[in-house]
């Protein structure tokens, strides 16, 4: 079996919980990562991805995981695998040495608004990107062909807090603009 090289992979910080704190350990992963994959993290030990987290502001992925059986973690185990307590204002960027530019078009209260984004992968369906303040968006769908505007368009949704009462002006606040479609 031939080794992987470091200079394609993809870093990401991978975060797990246990007795109420966040664990954080980085990988160099031979590609993209999605949930539902598993990352091994110790010869016995392997953490299934729940969600992927990009950030819109320093490129950075995060994953945040689980024990593949389902078990609870505590501190210690986590320091015996090489995670380390997260400290957020802490956290280094990691990126990927093949960025992607795509168009995430959002609706809100009946507009559609669209901003472009440098992912460091292809985006997939269920891939979270944290926009400038901490909002989130959520891509349902990803298309890709040949048209003027972009060369991948992800369609999305705000999800989390407050979500449901973003208005038009905060998301042009955060880079959106009206998308005529």
């Amino acid at each position: 079996m031939q080794s992987h090289s470091q200079a394609g992979s993809i870093g990401v910080r991978l975060i797990m919980e246990a007795e109420g704190k966040k664990w954080a350990r980085y990988f160099d992963l031979a590609f993209a990562p999605f949930p539902g994959m598993g990352v091994r993290v110790d010869t016995y030990e392997v953490l299934n991805v729940d969600k992927v987290l990009v950030d819109d502001l320093d490129g950075g992925v995060t994953c945040f995981a689980a024990d593949d059986d389902g078990r609870e973690f505590t501190a210690k185990k986590c320091v015996s695998l090489g995670f380390a307590e997260y400290d957020s204002a802490d956290a280094r960027a990691v990126q990927a040495a093949f960025p992607v530019r795509v168009s995430v078009i959002t609706s809100v209260n009946g507009g559609m608004l669209s901003k472009t984004f440098t992912l460091p992968f292809p985006p997939f369906n269920g891939l979270h990107v944290q926009v400038n303040d901490g909002k989130l968006l959520k891509i349902f769908t990803v298309v890709v062909g040949d048209d003027h505007r972009s060369e991948v368009e992800c369609y999305a949704s705000f999800v989390g807090e407050g979500a449901e009462n973003l208005t038009e002006e905060e998301c042009e606040a955060l880079g959106f603009e009206e998308d005529c479609r």
